[in-house]
C-alpha cells in the first residue's frame, strides 16, 4: 500500500540562490532548462519565487544536480507508524 506525505515549506531567497548558482555555472540558462526539464518562463518563476503551487523535490534536485550544488534542502523525516 502506498502512502502520500504532502509537505510544504518557505524557504526565504530560495530563488535568488538558484539565480546565482545558475549566473555562477559556465552553462547557458537554455541548457540547464533542457538538462532539467523546464521551460524558461517557469526557471524565471522560481528565480523570481511567482511560482503558482511550490517547486517540487523532484524539480530541486534535478536544478541541484545540473548545477551542481546543494541548497540544503532536506524534507527527509522518519515516519514512525
Amino acid at each position: 500500500m502506498r502512502i502520500r506525505q504532502v509537505k510544504e515549506v518557505e524557504i526565504e531567497g530560495l530563488g535568488e540562490r538558484i539565480k546565482q548558482a545558475r549566473l555562477d555555472s559556465s552553462k547557458s540558462l537554455e541548457q540547464i532548462c533542457d538538462e532539467v526539464g523546464l521551460s524558461r518562463t517557469y526557471w524565471y518563476d522560481i528565480e523570481k519565487e511567482t511560482l503558482k503551487g511550490a517547486l517540487s523535490i523532484e524539480n530541486l534536485r534535478k536544478i541541484e544536480e545540473v548545477l551542481g550544488v546543494s541548497f540544503g534542502v532536506n524534507l527527509e523525516e522518519d515516519c514512525d507508524i
